[in-house]
């Protein structure tokens, strides 16, 4: 695609070599989002049909395109009003801030165009009086735009369908001959069948049709915007919602791809060491993490643990909280030892409380999209993202998705944390389903335990991350918050005064182990002592045993040659004296 100076766009597409290229000539709105769904805006020449409930937005619609190209293409415009006067269309738009007080009625010239009772009873009245004076003021200033609002108006005064069809065909001729771009806003047609009839007269006269539809609950009103036909274009053809805020219309369109993320390899911390080392260095830049649980189970005191982290070091950071004031936020994190407020008039923090149920899902979405905007963060925290859901509308789980995609498309680390239903949680319950687009996941819990309810984490899942898979304690402390080792006991998580009794219990234990270890050590030493005595005492008695043995052997020895020498001598005597 490819655009000239002025935006208009052209698209050129071909099935083959032997088709010849079609030229789409487009023109664009600068709707946020709405230029996108279209690939490109609206027909540069031709009608589009804007057909929508009464207070869906057509009007605006029409209007602020007008504006847009002037503004952006200094392309002059004319609105021509079927039904509201001149005057109070300008008053009404001036809450705006496209500055249209400031644009004179030369470059986006009001025209009105209510038609005279007396005429149309008289049944003399037709369009071209009205066409050729759009003629002389389109040749005059060189208005590329006009809008018709309200030609259901026109429609139903005339009060004859065959004069109504040949209006309308009236107009698309003037238009086609004209080279303008044309917008035209009808309410939504009836069950009827002169309302069919009048449908497809519009079907077929316009290039482009845009519908517009408001779902309204008991509290609450929501709209959406379709594209339900474009000639010779592509187009997202699934309805998305549309919000109208004081920059006018803006568009939340839904990709059908995930918008390119950057990827990042370095960690940031989650504001509780222990939790870091159990996510090997802490959350992966650029990711985002889920924290959910029941009411009280310290998913906020996570999130402000988080940012008051990164603002210690100097990064800016975001927190949207719904239901809850920002001021109320502050003074309950100083229980846990975080000065939020010195962060805030700093600068670096920025925190915007919003109402839940006072817009839809998607104005929050704008809403939130503007605050990044404005403040540029690093650090986004979202609680509860699940609050959202307070209101039955249609879009809230892409609503959801579309606020992290473009998140972490511009390369913020995001925590948003989740309301459960029940009070333990072993699985997330909320519609949002946000767990599916987390990259990591803690849940934390209550456990109920000898009349306490203490407060356990698990990190369910970690993309790309070692992580610990053990169920931890979390302890609220004027330190902040603490991660510590729960106490396993015969297949048993114990955890507060419980986890102290036992683990007092087996350090007693441990300590009478020791000790009676000591006395059997101590009676083994004493009877080795006294085995090695008896021991020694009986090899020196066999000493001197050996001793008294060999002595009674020597005196033996010493008779018998005593006794052998006295024979020997008296056989001697013998001899020699006979």
């Amino acid at each position: 695609m490819t655009k000239d100076p002025s935006g208009t766009s052209s698209e050129a597409r071909s099935q083959g070599p032997e088709s010849y290229p079609i030229p789409i000539l487009k023109m664009l709105t600068g709707i946020p989002g709405f230029d996108d769904i279209t690939e490109g805006g609206l027909p540069a020449v031709g009608v589009t049909a804007i057909v929508g409930d009464p207070g869906s937005g057509k009007t605006v619609f029409a209007l602020q395109t007008l504006v847009n190209s002037f503004k952006q293409r200094r392309e002059r415009g004319v609105f021509v009003a079927f039904e509201e006067p001149t005057d109070q269309i300008r008053q009404n738009f001036t809450s705006f801030d496209w500055g249209l007080a400031e644009i004179s009625n030369d470059d986006i010239y009001l025209l009105g165009a209510r038609l005279p009772v007396d005429t149309v009873r008289g049944g003399v009245f037709d369009l071209s009086g009205l066409l050729a004076s759009l003629t002389a003021l389109i040749t005059e200033s060189g208005a590329r735009n006009v809008a018709f609002d309200g030609v259901d108006v026109l429609l139903g005064a005339l009060n004859n369908e065959a004069l109504e069809r040949q209006e309308m065909l009236r107009l698309g001729e003037w238009v086609r001959a004209s080279g303008v771009a044309a917008l035209v806003t009808v309410k939504s047609f009836g069950p009827s069948e002169r309302d069919a009839r009048r449908a497809d007269i519009l079907q077929y006269l316009s290039d482009c049709v845009i519908g517009f539809q408001g779902s309204l609950t008991a509290t609450a009103f929501s709209r959406t915007i379709r594209v339900m036909k474009y000639r010779g274009s592509g187009f997202a053809a699934n309805p998305v919602p549309l919000v109208i805020g004081k920059s006018g219309i803006e568009v939340v369109g839904f990709s059908n791809t995930r918008l390119g993320h950057p990827a990042f390899s370095d960690r940031v911390s989650s504001g509780v060491p222990r939790l870091d080392t159990m996510l090997s260095g802490g959350y992966i830049r650029g990711s985002c993490t889920l924290v959910s649980g029941a009411p009280g189970t310290s998913k906020t005191s996570l999130g402000a643990s988080f940012l008051s982290a990164a603002c210690a070091k100097g990064q800016r950071a975001l927190l949207v909280s719904f239901d809850e004031s920002s001021s109320q936020i502050i003074s309950n994190m100083t229980s846990i030892g975080l000065n939020l407020g010195a962060h805030v008039e700093s600068g670096l923090l920025l925190m915007e409380s919003l109402v839940s149920a006072s817009r839809s899902p998607e104005e929050h979405f704008v809403a939130i999209r503007k605050l990044i905007a404005a403040h540029k963060p690093e650090f986004l925290v979202i609680d509860p993202l699940s609050a959202l859901l307070k209101i039955k509308l249609p879009f809230a789980e892409q609503v959801y998705e579309r606020i992290l995609d473009e998140a972490k498309s511009a390369g913020i680390t995001v925590l948003c944390t989740s309301l459960l239903e029940n009070v333990g949680g072993g699985q997330e319950l909320s519609a949002s389903h946000v767990s599916t687009v987390a990259d990591t996941w803690l849940h934390v819990s209550y456990v109920p335990k000898q009349g306490e309810r203490n407060r356990a984490l698990t990190i369910i899942k970690s993309r790309g991350t070692a992580h610990s898979n053990q169920v931890s304690e979390m302890i609220l402390g004027s330190g902040g918050v603490e991660i510590v080792d729960v106490y396993t006991a015969e297949g048993e998580v114990l955890m507060g005064s419980a986890r102290h009794q036992k683990q007092a219990s087996d350090r007693r234990e441990h300590l009478q182990g020791e000790i009676s270890e000591k006395r059997t050590r101590f009676e083994l030493d004493k009877t080795v002592a006294d085995l090695k005595s008896l021991l020694q005492k009986a090899k020196q008695d066999l000493e001197w045993k050996e001793r008294e043995v060999a002595l009674l052997g020597l005196d033996e020895k010493t008779v018998r040659d005593f006794a052998r020498t006295d024979a020997d001598e008296r056989l001697t005597f013998r001899t020699e004296n006979d």
